[in-house]
């Protein structure tokens, strides 16, 4: 199918937005191997090429093969940081009660003995499983620190792994969502869908790897028929407001902000851990650890 842009008018009539969806890192890689034709006016020269590796990571041509080879810098530390948070995850119990029934898989002594029509045990069934839309803004600050890319990103996956434990599947959408002037730019990719189980490996790169949004995503900005100056600083971090507005994206569901608007440090992930679900307030529907408590009490039984 092929890929292409599409813009509209906000409802408000006051912004055009530009925007681009993506069903999968597949196709996002497919589209950029298509090599989109540039937009010379607005980008006389190509950020997504020429910026340096120390701040945009390995050179555009690999960052855009990472979509499917996989993208394993910092990886073992990624890794080690999720599993120390996950040690403070309480698991939901899931039991599923046996109960009386016409038919089951095991006899219910006492009612056959007093000749009730309920002469078996079979178990009960199980929770109707909800599932919920989590939508993540990768775009960020210039000044974000790796390890505040870092933290956001091992507190997604490990939200995810909370609600989950708790019955409820999750729908993650990875997007970029910036502004300049009276233009905005969205691009959206589908991470995972409810019935998938979480991949880390897949979702590291557009969580964590820098090369996503400063070679891949701006090498897509790049295609857009802008025509405002995005070529200057290539856009500022969309608001919240804007963002829930442009993407219909309501109130009750969940949305994830840049790590800096979070208040995220990227020095300690317990810390960060309680400033992330702080942030998002989420309801009682899942039972959120304090985390710092937990470091504490983990460091006072050494």
């Amino acid at each position: 199918m092929l890929i292409r842009p599409v813009s509209i008018l906000s409802a408000d009539r006051k912004y055009k937005v530009y925007r681009i969806d993506f069903h999968s890192l597949t196709e996002l890689e497919t589209y950029l191997l298509g090599d989109p034709k540039v937009n010379v006016a607005v980008f006389p020269s190509q950020k997504s090429e020429y910026m340096p590796e120390s701040f945009a990571g390995a050179p555009l041509a690999q960052a855009i093969r990472y979509c499917h080879g996989g993208y394993d810098t910092g990886f073992d530390k990624f890794l080690q940081l999720k599993k120390d948070l996950e040690r403070a995850n309480v698991k939901a119990q899931n039991f599923r009660r046996s109960v009386p029934s016409v038919v089951g898989s095991r006899p219910h002594v006492p009612n056959f003995l007093a000749g009730t029509p309920k002469t078996m045990f079979r178990l009960d069934r199980a929770k109707e499983k909800k599932f919920i839309d989590l939508y993540v803004n990768l775009a960020y600050s210039g000044e974000t620190t790796e390890g505040q890319i870092l933290s956001r990103g091992i507190l997604v996956l490990n939200m995810i792994n909370l609600f989950e434990q708790n019955g409820i599947a999750v729908n993650l959408v990875a997007f970029e969502a910036s502004q300049v002037q009276d233009e905005i730019f969205i691009a959206e990719v589908r991470i995972k869908r409810p019935g998938e189980s979480l991949n880390a490996g897949k979702c590291y790169y557009p969580l964590c790897g820098k090369e996503f949004i400063r070679r891949v995503l701006s090498r897509v900005k790049e295609s857009m028929p802008f025509h405002q100056k995005w070529g200057l600083g290539y856009g500022g971090v969309l608001s919240e407001d804007l963002v829930r507005r442009c993407m219909g994206i309501t109130e009750d569901v969940l949305l994830v902000r840049s790590p800096i608007e979070i208040g995220l440090k990227g020095k300690n992930i317990y810390e960060d851990a309680d400033l992330f679900f702080n942030d998002l307030n989420l309801s009682d529907e899942i039972k959120v650890p304090r985390y710092l408590d937990y470091m504490r009490k983990q460091n006072e039984n050494v």
